[in-house]
């Protein structure tokens, strides 16, 4: 999938209004859960990306040596400030339709290791997605 396919598949679970919003969102969640995620574990994510989508995760990837603890609550705060939302469900809907669209490039096993990652809500925020 590449990246405007990829955009496109999240602006349309989400029911977001402009492509140019979309990516900016998406890009804010890449953020967020690079944070989250080890760097190695980032790498394996970033590793099963399309070239297209593997570069924007990089252009964004969070630089840093220890994982920065967030739960899902403020996760979902960080989006809807970040991007400028207008309720916590607008950010929730919007994540889910980033993990599902990241989900949909990578194999089962990696999505396993990703939630693996999460705490009990982001995890079951990726499992529904």
């Amino acid at each position: 999938m590449h990246r405007k396919e990829f955009i496109q598949k999240v602006q349309e679970y989400a029911k977001i209004d402009t492509f140019g919003r979309t990516e900016k969102l998406v890009k804010i969640v890449f953020y967020a859960l690079s944070a989250r995620l080890t760097i190695a574990e980032g790498d394996d994510l970033e590793a099963q990306l399309s070239k297209d989508v593997r570069e924007m995760w990089d252009d964004v990837k969070e630089k840093r040596v220890n994982v920065i603890k967030f739960k899902r609550s403020e996760f979902i705060e960080r989006i809807l400030q970040d991007g400028k939302l207008k309720s916590p469900e607008e950010a929730e809907k919007v994540v889910k339709a980033v993990f599902n669209a990241l989900k949909s490039q990578v194999s089962e096993g990696e999505a396993k290791d990703v939630a693996s990652q999460l705490p009990k809500g982001l995890k079951e925020m990726w499992s529904e997605a």
